[in-house]
């Protein structure tokens, strides 16, 4: 199946774009769909180079592949994590609900609440502003927050999960495994998003997504496959 093809199915079976249509979508996927798509984009270089040009490596640790990004209306895309333990990242939410499925190994999503506070704190909230074609972003720094963990979600392979834009969470992984997930988002309700963070992050400047080149995004998903075929 080409891109062009999968987007076809993917804008006609999310049209609707709620969990269940998302989870259906996850298990059709991971029935085959998933495999004989990236198989077909390894074999044309436009399609690799057109899928490298919109991923990048995530500030929070993951490669992120954005197999189709179709924003506000959804995106599908594979986080591919790395074969070593992964400090704990900044807690964060969503503009949009997300549903997903963990293919292979294992990681952590602390969940967390917070309290704005006057006082200086180790923890500061800062809001995040994507760029229209969601292609950069800019924070603007809110205040000090006092940080709370309610629950640690270990996400585990062949989990199905739904993760609601409300919710506040950090990722983490201990252990030495690659691991591998597929996301769909919901709509896009606003361009922003929340970051709560203990390092200092500037502020008030366009900072953009750096593309992979396609020859690492082709080693990155031999692997990928390696593991999932």
């Amino acid at each position: 199946m080409t891109l062009a093809e999968f987007e076809a199915l993917a804008s006609s079976k999310l049209e609707k774009n709620d969990e269940e249509s998302r989870e259906a979508f996850l298990r059709l996927l991971n029935d085959g769909l998933l495999v004989s798509i990236i198989n077909n984009m390894m074999k044309s270089q436009s399609q690799l180079h057109e899928v490298a040009n919109r991923s990048y490596w995530h500030k929070n640790g993951f490669l992120k592949v954005l197999l189709l990004d179709k924003r506000p209306k959804y995106s599908i895309r594979l986080h591919i994590w790395p074969d070593s333990p992964l400090q704990e990242g900044d807690v964060h939410n969503h503009p949009w609900n997300m549903s997903g499925l963990v293919l292979t190994g294992s990681y952590e999503w602390p969940i967390y609440t917070f309290e704005q506070v006057k006082e200086i704190t180790k923890f500061a909230l800062y809001k995040c502003r994507y760029l229209e074609d969601y292609s950069g972003y800019s924070f603007h720094r809110v205040g000090s927050v006092i940080l709370k963990e309610v629950k640690n979600s270990i996400m585990q392979e062949g989990e199905f999960f739904q993760f609601p834009k409300e919710k506040y969470h950090s990722a983490k992984k201990e252990n030495s495994d690659p691991a591998d997930s597929i996301i769909i988002t919901g709509t896009s309700e606003s361009l922003t998003a929340d970051v709560v963070s203990s390092r200092e992050i500037s502020c008030d400047k366009i900072m953009y997504n750096a593309p992979v080149k396609s020859s690492f995004l082709r080693e990155k998903l031999s692997a990928f496959m390696g593991r999932n075929s």
